[in-house]
């Protein structure tokens, strides 16, 4: 929630004037006819999201627009006063200018759009020491972002080696941190933050829905249970964390994630489930959707919230998507749409016997080079064969439980 006075939340209820304007190069210009799209949820998901805000406007058309950085603030008028907000800086995208009523049209998105430009790293992954946290901070310094978060779940696992296609967008890098550390990606304050919804326990706003003609409450989500990692088109490589008490009471409720770069092995999806599985597990709100409302633009999707019914019954959700329209701002509408259940073929999590005996192939699509690697442990013996293939050769290693090396360099063509 952006921090503004408790006098001009109350304004907001009591519905006044709303006006808002823009400062492009240190002057301000007055817009109108505005809508602001804010959301979080995507095919059927909030986590590992990454979606700008987004404002359109309308201006006179001798302002010149086209690819400029404008800062948007709206305001309310308050015993002759004007209160504004400021809603962060958005990038102009299409300015679409009519000679007859000399307005234009404009449409503009936050810094998340800085993120839209191909991934290029420069980070050392063979070195052993890159973490997720050095790969989200190297993204963000090369999309002219700063990074506001920190610490986040499984910040500090090791990346060793770079499993982005050259197609890829800083953006969608964004989006696989996201989905291993459980959160969701958003512009807050011009930063890109890491914001993982099940840590936020204050409501930023208590809803009474007797002052609501359209507001329609959804079905209580159940709490997120069952959590796996794996590859969409490989059987058995899921690897899955389950709390049964929950299940048992509940069903099953789960958060599958598949493909992602980052757990692209066995050994790394279980270096990862476990974190990921505590941030998430028992996630749950009350979905619901507040339509033709008066629009609160000091509130932020994730913000907790809480509503009363008719009946003085208390639930407690989150604000995932709304859209604020001003000067019209009883046309505005917030709401939480329901996490859609994935459905997946229930996983055992490997046995140790399992995980002691398995062959990996490691793709490391930047450099070039494809790692084969068949691990066998037992009570009596270790012993690990890894073969590395380049453009210059085969380069086979073996390696005992004594740690005895043999590497053999063939001169093979490939």
């Amino acid at each position: 929630m952006i921090d503004v006075l408790d006098t001009i939340k109350q304004a907001y209820d009591k519905s006044t004037t709303q006006v808002d304007k823009i400062i492009l190069n240190g002057k301000e210009y007055r817009i109108s006819n505005v809508e602001y799209y804010d959301d979080t949820y995507l095919d059927g998901n909030i986590f590992g999201t990454a979606i700008g805000k987004n404002i359109d406007f309308e201006i006179e058309n001798t302002i010149d627009l086209e690819g400029q950085e404008i800062e948007y603030l709206t305001g309310i008028t308050t015993n002759g006063t004007i209160h504004w907000i400021s809603l962060g800086k958005f990038i102009i995208q299409d300015v679409q200018s009519n000679n007859t009523t000399n307005i234009s049209k404009v449409t503009a998105t936050d810094y998340m759009l800085k993120t839209n430009i191909p991934y290029v790293s420069d980070l050392d992954y063979e070195s052993g020491r890159v973490t997720l946290l050095n790969v989200l901070q190297e993204v963000c310094t090369k999309s002219g972002l700063t990074l506001a978060t920190t610490s986040f779940t499984n910040s500090t696992f090791i990346v060793d080696s770079n499993q982005f296609t050259e197609e890829t967008l800083n953006r969608q890098v964004i989006q696989a941190v996201a989905q291993v550390s459980g959160t969701v990606a958003k512009i807050r304050k011009n930063q890109l933050y890491l914001i993982n919804p099940n840590t936020i326990t204050t409501a930023s706003k208590v809803f009474t829905l007797n002052s609501y003609k359209e507001a329609e409450i959804k079905r209580a989500t159940h709490p997120i249970n069952l959590v796996s990692l794996g590859m969409a088109d490989i059987e058995g490589e899921n690897i899955t964390l389950r709390d049964e008490t929950s299940i048992t009471k509940n069903g099953e409720n789960s958060l599958v994630i598949n493909d992602n770069p980052f757990a692209y092995t066995q050994t790394k999806r279980e270096q990862l489930i476990t974190a990921l599985f505590n941030a998430v597990k028992g996630f749950e709100y009350k979905s619901y959707s507040f339509k033709n409302c008066q629009g609160l633009p000091y509130l932020e999707t994730l913000d907790k919230i809480q509503f009363k019914d008719k009946e003085g019954n208390t639930y407690d959700s989150f604000i995932f998507r709304f859209n604020n329209k001003s000067p019209n701002g009883l046309e505005s509408t917030i709401e939480a749409p329901s996490i859609t259940k994935a459905t997946v073929a229930y996983q055992n999590v490997p046995s140790a016997l399992d995980i002691a005996k398995r062959t990996e192939i490691k793709v490391d699509i930047h450099n070039q080079k494809i790692t084969e690697v068949i691990q066998s442990i037992d009570e009596q013996s270790s012993k690990i064969l890894e073969v590395e293939k380049t453009v210059d050769g085969v380069t086979t290693r073996v390696e005992s439980v004594e740690s005895q090396v043999t590497d053999i360099t063939t001169t093979q063509a490939t």
